[in-house]
């Protein structure tokens, strides 16, 4: 999941650079995120890395209000 992870990162980071403290915390969040989502069955790599780009753009941007969930 490892590979995973530092895609994740690193299709962020081509859009929105992080500070090396930043990416450590948020490759740690990001890979308990992963790895619980691995543990509930998914395995599909594509899969995991929208689902982690959806995640830490939530949590380095915040909730997008237009989205309402639905």
């Amino acid at each position: 999941m490892n590979d995973v992870v530092e895609r994740i990162l690193n299709t962020y980071q081509s859009i929105c650079p992080l500070d090396a403290g930043q990416a450590a915390d948020s490759r740690q969040k990001i890979s308990r995120y992963i790895e619980s989502l691995a543990s509930a069955g998914q395995r599909d790599t594509e899969q995991l890395t929208i689902y982690g780009l959806a995640y830490l753009t939530e949590l380095r941007e915040g909730h997008d209000s237009r989205f309402t969930g639905c």
